[in-house]
């Protein structure tokens, strides 16, 4: 069909669709569609601006974060929180801090993430002070974490913690109208809330994504982490999940400049339209 008509991809899968049913087809007619030397050939190929690259890809959970300070009304001492997203999961910690400064980041790096997550492979965040000095530096280089600092003016370069601190203050919000109480007193409901909030781009929460099993919040739901009979069976298959729930945070990742995305190498022929 395809080589009688030259159809574009969407008009073969309607077509075909109309018959019959396969899973996959569209994958299968646009790699018949792309291997058409005659519409190679003639068809238009529309230029598309190129896309914004991404980060490098996180396989694990805390492989890569993003980081940044968030002022709060002061409450006792604490007036600022620092905030922590993880890129394959989008889990997040929230810290209290009395200040912004680069002894703070390091203390709680040092003594909560790291020693919970383990060790962190690179760190993105804006060139503020409070990231950019030598003490903060220094003890990230000397521990072998890469530390990523944004392009200036460009607050789409730490889009996600940014839409993070946006996410938090909305929650404590709600939760303050609700309850009276002040931020840091409802700043762990807060977290749990977003923390079990499906995500829109995998459909799975930042809780499932980091610890393979949904939130339990009844105790209607005791048999749902219980243990097989054969320990051994049970961890295979809870790493069968979490492999799984960690593949779909990483598709959900934009990827960086030279990420390989074609099969293409130098020396290899290629048709040119040059009309």
């Amino acid at each position: 069909l395809r080589y009688h008509t030259h159809w574009g991809t969407q008009a073969l899968c309607d077509q075909f669709l109309r018959d019959y049913g396969y899973i996959g087809i569209f994958e299968i007619a646009k790699q018949v569609t792309n291997r058409c030397l005659t519409c190679q050939k003639v068809n238009k190929k529309v230029m598309r601006r190129t896309p914004p690259g991404g980060r490098s890809i996180a396989s694990r959970p805390f492989e890569n974060i993003q980081i940044d300070f968030t002022e709060l009304p002061k409450v006792n001492r604490w007036k600022y929180l620092l905030v922590i997203v993880d890129q394959l999961t989008h889990w997040v910690e929230a810290t209290p801090v009395a200040r912004a400064a680069a002894n703070v980041v390091a203390k709680v790096l040092l003594e909560e993430i790291i020693p919970r997550y383990g060790l962190v492979n690179s760190i993105n965040s804006d060139r503020g002070t409070h990231f950019s000095s030598r003490v903060i530096q220094t003890v990230t280089a000397n521990l072998g974490i890469k530390w990523e600092l944004h392009t200036p003016w460009h607050p789409q370069s730490s889009g996600r913690v940014e839409r993070m601190n946006q996410t938090i203050k909305q929650t404590l919000t709600k939760l303050m109208l609700e309850t009276q109480l002040s931020w840091v007193k409802c700043l762990p409901l807060a977290l749990l809330r977003i923390r079990t909030k499906p995500r829109t781009d995998t459909g799975l929460s930042p809780y499932e994504m980091l610890f393979g099993m949904p939130y339990l919040a009844t105790n209607r739901g005791q048999d749902t982490y219980g243990i097989d009979k054969n320990i051994r069976t049970y961890v295979q298959t809870m790493a069968k999940r979490l492999q799984y729930m960690r593949e779909q945070g990483m598709i959900a990742q934009s990827t960086s400049l030279n990420f390989k995305i074609h099969q293409l190498n130098p020396g290899d022929w290629v048709l040119i339209k040059t009309w």
